[in-house]
């Protein structure tokens, strides 16, 4: 089949990611870039209104640190990245969804050698919201919780990292922070260049890279990547999703009790949905008239119904259809692990949350089968989606 630049034709309950245009990936990762900034600003904006600013830095800190342990080296498996030195280090920085690779947080490098440089972020989206709303956060997050965090998100233990300019700024035109990456070369080898080991090429000079086993290029973009690339990217980012809410979950749960954390799950996930969710409406041009036309929204979120959490449909016509989730990855946890959390996640959190992802207020959503069950059918769980205020010409399916 033709490469797919948006979903404005039929929907297709079978579609794949690598359906889709390069193009159309590299707009859908700018929208996940935006949503992983959503998603931490949510839960921590709902623990510093139930507990207070240090509980919720702390929080925030332990999320932070486990979504470094937990996916950063898979980046850099991913990317064949074989973390020997400050450069390769540097390398796994341009590949999480907060990263330094294009416009989110652009930066400029000093390299010194391959043991030695020294990192400026220019802009900071997160610094400029804080300086704006909210400049009480901005010494705690900068000067007490990013250090730590840039320690494990560079991988290598045996990387030194120093700060040498940390916010607060002088003024609108001060460069955001300063880091300084320092390692020692192994014992008897010569410290390679700059020019040995980095590539300042720009655009379409730098070849279409399939991983970053090579040279260092600092004026890398997501355009610079293959698709196959990016595909293996999408899925890492997909766990990465699922590894920041568990992290702030576990942190909330560990300090204030179940309850506490599912109410602030529940307010987040709301607050996701009705932030993010238009924003793919209009990434893939998609007319918000049938139930259908939601179906289609809700197969691009990082928590999505193409590959995470694959899904079938009996579709009776446009307005009216059953969605069974075959396999819920989240819920397969939960029944190892959790299982107490099962139903406030499927019986409470749940249906709210996915009447905000259908983005259509006039879907109404009705669980058919949630867990726990006896699980014959070998679902996770089945909805209704049906929306009454429609022609009588409907199409059927």
């Amino acid at each position: 089949m033709a490469e797919l630049n948006d979903l404005s034709g039929p929907f297709d309950p079978n579609i794949r990611f690598d359906n889709f245009s390069k193009e159309f990936l590299i707009k859908l990762l700018n929208v996940w870039q935006w949503a992983w900034l959503q998603m931490d600003t949510a839960w921590f904006t709902q623990v510093e209104d139930r507990f207070g600013s240090p509980a919720a830095w702390e929080c925030d800190l332990e999320m932070w640190l486990r979504v470094a342990e937990g996916c950063n080296p898979r980046y850099a498996r991913i990317a064949n990245i074989p973390m020997q030195n400050v450069v390769d280090s540097l390398k796994v920085l341009q590949l999480p969804l907060d990263n330094t690779m294009g416009g989110l947080f652009p930066v400029q490098y000093d390299i010194q050698n391959e043991y030695h440089a020294v990192v400026t972020v220019n802009r900071c989206p997160s610094l400029e919201a804080c300086e704006k709303n909210a400049p009480d956060r901005i010494v705690p997050m900068c000067q007490v919780n990013e250090p730590a965090i840039i320690r494990k998100y560079i991988v290598n233990p045996k990387v030194q990292v120093t700060a040498t300019k940390l916010p607060p700024r002088q003024g609108p035109d001060d460069i955001a922070c300063q880091w300084e990456y320092k390692m020692e070369a192994p014992s008897g080898t010569r410290a390679r260049g700059p020019e040995e080991v980095v590539d300042f090429s720009s655009g379409d000079k730098i070849p279409e890279l399939d991983d970053l086993s090579g040279k260092f290029y600092p004026n890398m973009t997501q355009a610079n990547l293959s698709k196959d690339f990016i595909l293996k990217l999408i899925g890492a980012y997909q766990y990465a999703w699922l590894v920041m809410n568990g992290g702030y979950y576990d942190a909330v749960k560990k300090r204030f009790g179940s309850e506490a954390a599912n109410d602030c799950e529940l307010a987040t996930w709301i607050r996701v949905g009705e932030k993010v969710n238009p924003r793919y409406v209009k990434l893939a041009n998609v007319e918000l008239n049938t139930v259908i036309d939601s179906l289609k929204v809700i197969q691009l979120p990082l928590d999505n119904t193409i590959g995470l959490f694959p899904c079938e449909y009996e579709i009776v016509n446009e307005n009216q259809v059953y969605e069974i989730v075959t396999n819920c990855r989240t819920l397969d946890y939960l029944e190892k692990a959790e299982p107490e959390r099962i139903y406030p996640m499927c019986h409470v959190l749940e249906k709210p949350v996915i009447e905000r992802y259908l983005v259509n207020p006039k879907i109404k959503v009705t669980p058919v089968t949630l867990p726990p069950h006896d699980n014959r059918d070998k679902i996770a769980c089945r909805w209704e989606f049906l929306m009454t205020d429609t022609p009588q010409w409907e199409r059927t399916y």
